[in-house]
């Protein structure tokens, strides 16, 4: 039983918690919070029939579909089955009429099917060797491998054309049927040009009227039919936010008009082959960075020290990327000579796009769910009106669609959940709603501002942020009740990529430093105004206990600020907050927060040092704080005592050395007073013990 209890210590104490009750302790929580907006309605009441495989033989993954009219067509992954590769699976039978689901039989039950085509009633299998091609109807089966002119052993996809049919071999091979239809040619084009940050095989093969469009996870390439060559198209899918390129490819369908829809994890592209036009509905940003600790905690369970701080690590690291990529928007934008930012939507896309599938003249579109990753959404998508229909959701990832004349199939990855694969929904549950009750893709201004009209004010402080609106931040956030994050983003309205008021910028990083000691974001603000070289403090502004003045008030001349980028390009130590820069361009410059007194002229002492006053605050002044100069050399210790020295009153306190040294600081083997704070002869002596600090 001891035994017992010591290896459940280790394992307690591993993952981060101890018994209860002890103190408690401050998680942090979610910041810069915005819910996805939704602008599709939603379709009411839609029926989502499952497909049950046999219980001695149950489904994990469905790989692909395909319908033959009467017949549904499913490569499905068992599960626990290692024998096969995990991009294939064993091919079955679906008969809607007679609810009945069958294994495949015969020569392609041994076969891995990674991919599957209807043709008419043929069924084109990709399969490991080469094809397969299937007569519906008699179940008929004709191999194609090297002997009949496939080289490639694993072809990941066929297309037909008006002009014949093809098939693609992974490295970019492309093989064309005889017109006996006995076997394939290889065609004498190359291979799409290669890119060198794509390393990926050829997946995807379409065909669209006269052309055809192949694809890899990252690139796409089309040619017509009778062309030589393929075309490589590197900007076509490419999304005005850096965040989300490059893409990744998903799905590719055609529209038989020569046009081609490409699905990505960053919204739906459209691409017309003959005209070499492309359009891309770009899914919005996320730019909220999740806070709790990141690992479960049992009931009677209490998070350790060590647990918040690397939670607390871990949401400040997400900030510092929220800035580095508000950054990169912004440069992006001064390029384009177009607002670019992480949450303005600019298509009504929800997500990114997992499957895709036509429906005579209707594009259905399985994203993924904003919210839970795990679930999706199915959309209907007219394209003849560039308007949204509608959309249902759905409780698991989608892997595959297929439609016929009366139903939308579904397949799934349900490994996670051990639930069936396969499903069904009635497509006249959408097709049936009336066009004056579909919803332009495009947005306005007024669209926008009337969903946002509806959040809460700290949510709509942040879209006002990350959008480059700063005044409404600015408006929203006044008043003494405001947030350690409002401040945070009131701060920031004011930095060079904002407003561009350098004294502004100072005074509210101060005032969050004051206001908010222990919040995530103090320790970015600190740095962040040790880079604008600033010692202001708010006017008025209340002080904590730990921050409060000794003296004089806060509204002492001060020395002029250094620009941000002539801050941050000096050397030094200290840890590096990637904080908003500024703009490319040049220097910000930045106007000083008070007028400087004219500076003495220092007087020669008789041993040669000279005594020169900082130019600090009074209330510094008052307590004897002095740079000695040595030969116009300052006193290292005194000008790093009156950088860390935040409430201008000659002393470093606890909550000044954590922001300045980490949470696990501490100054009491140095406090020889026992005062709780390091005077400047105590500091000289901390200081001369740890020069590099």
């Amino acid at each position: 039983m001891r035994v017992l209890s010591f290896i459940f210590s280790i394992a307690v104490g591993a993952l981060g918690i101890v018994a209860a009750p002890a103190q408690s302790t401050r998680i942090p929580r979610d910041v810069f919070a915005l819910r996805p907006l939704d602008w599709i309605p939603t379709v009411p009441q839609v029926r989502v029939v499952p497909v049950s495989f046999p219980d001695n033989k149950p489904m994990g993954y469905v790989h692909a579909l395909a319908s033959t009219g009467e017949r549904l067509w499913i490569s499905a992954h068992p599960f626990g089955d290692t024998n096969l590769p995990p991009t294939a699976g064993r091919l079955w039978t679906f008969l809607p009429g007679d609810n009945r689901i069958d294994p495949a039989t015969g020569v392609l039950a041994v076969h891995a099917v990674s991919g599957l085509q209807a043709r008419g009633k043929q069924l084109w299998l990709m399969i490991d060797g080469g094809l397969a091609r299937m007569d519906a109807a008699s179940f008929a089966v004709d191999p194609f491998g090297s002997a009949q002119g496939i080289t490639s052993p694993q072809p990941p996809a066929v297309a037909e054309t008006r002009r014949g049919f093809f098939a693609l071999g992974d490295h970019g091979t492309l093989f064309k049927l005889s017109p006996d239809e006995r076997t394939f040619f290889r065609l004498d084009a190359t291979p799409p040009t290669p890119d060198t940050r794509d390393t990926s095989a050829w997946r995807f093969l379409s065909g669209s009227g006269e052309w055809l469009l192949a694809a890899t996870d990252r690139r796409v390439a089309v040619r017509h039919a009778d062309a030589p060559r393929w075309n490589t198209l590197p900007t076509a899918l490419k999304p005005r936010s850096p965040e989300l390129d490059p893409i990744r490819i998903f799905a590719a369908c055609p529209d038989a008009e020569g046009g081609f829809w490409i699905g990505s994890d960053a919204g739906l592209g459209f691409i017309h082959a003959e005209t070499g036009t492309s359009q891309f509905r770009e899914r919005a940003g996320t730019v909220a960075v999740p806070g709790g600790l990141g690992i479960p905690i049992a009931a009677g369970m209490q998070p350790t020290a060590a647990a918040v701080d690397s939670a607390r690590e871990r949401v400040i690291d997400g900030i510092r990327e929220r800035m580095k990529l508000r950054a990169r928007l912004a440069r992006a934008s001064r390029e384009a000579g177009r607002p670019i930012d992480a949450v303005t939507p600019g298509s009504r896309i929800p997500s990114g796009v997992r499957a895709l599938t036509m429906d005579h003249g209707f594009l259905w579109v399985a994203t993924a769910d904003p919210v839970f990753p795990m679930r999706s959404r199915i959309l209907l998508f007219h394209p003849g009106s560039q308007k949204w229909v509608g959309w249902f959701a759905f409780g698991f990832p989608v892997t595959a669609l297929a439609v016929d004349d009366r139903y939308l199939w579904i397949g799934a990855d349900t490994q996670f959940a051990r639930a069936t694969p396969l499903y069904a929904v009635e497509k006249s549950a959408l097709l049936s709603i009336p066009s004056n009750r579909w919803s332009p893709d495009s947005l306005d201004t007024e669209d926008i501002r009337m969903k946002l009209s509806a959040l809460p004010t700290t949510e709509r402080t942040v879209f006002a942020f990350f959008s480059g609106d700063y005044s409404s931040v600015l408006r929203w956030t006044e008043g003494e009740s405001v947030t350690d994050e409002q401040c945070f983003l009131r701060a920031l309205s004011f930095d060079p990529i904002g407003l561009n008021q350098p004294d502004q910028l100072a005074l509210n990083l101060r005032r969050l430093i004051i206001r908010h000691p222990d919040s995530v974001f103090t320790g970015l603000a600190s740095t962040l105004l040790e880079r604008t070289g600033s010692t202001a403090l708010p006017p008025n502004e209340p002080t904590s206990p730990a921050l409060a003045p000794s003296a004089s008030p806060a509204t002492n001349p001060l020395p002029a600020a250094k620009s941000v980028t002539e801050a941050s390009a000096k050397p030094s130590t200290e840890t590096s907050t990637p904080l908003p820069a500024p703009s490319d361009s040049g220097t910000v410059p930045s106007p000083p927060i008070a007028a400087q007194n004219p500076a003495t002229v220092p007087a020669a002492s008789p041993t040669g040092t000279v005594s020169l006053p900082l130019p600090v605050a009074p209330a510094a002044r008052s307590n004897g704080l002095q740079v000695s100069v040595a030969r116009g050399v300052a006193n290292p210790a005194a000008l790093v005592l009156q950088r860390r020295d935040l409430n201008r009153d000659g002393k470093i306190n606890l909550v000044e050395l954590r922001l300045w040294l980490g949470p696990k600081a501490e100054l009491r083997e140095w406090d020889q007073n026992g005062d709780r704070e390091l005077d400047r002869q105590e500091f000289q002596a901390f200081f001369e013990a740890n020069p590099t600090r």
